[in-house]
């Protein structure tokens, strides 16, 4: 985002921001997107050791906060949020399996 002075985002964000209500195949195409992207996700954390249910809802949740962290970067266009994300991101990861 920073190469690119905050002018590019996640297109299956916008596109599911801006044109899901227009199109119903897009809507489900748009949607396997963000399940396939958060299960690649859940299987490295499966790999990693966690239990199926903290890996898939670990994974859920980083894409949740990259997909918010995205807009607001590009809203105040610098790259805090991320920092502030991982900072929050290891903490969480590195706490006990609760």
């Amino acid at each position: 985002m920073v190469a690119s002075d905050f002018q590019y985002e996640c297109l299956m964000q916008n596109l599911a921001n801006e044109l899901l209500a227009l199109d119903a195949e897009l809507t489900k195409r748009v949607a396997r997107g963000f399940v396939e992207s958060t299960e690649i996700i859940a299987e490295h954390f499966r790999g990693c050791g966690f239990a199926p249910a903290r890996a898939s809802s670990t994974a859920a949740a980083l894409v949740a906060a990259l997909e918010g962290a995205r807009t607001i970067a590009r809203l105040e266009r610098t790259p805090a949020i991320f920092e502030a994300l991982a900072e929050v991101s290891v903490q969480r990861l590195a706490g006990p399996e609760g």
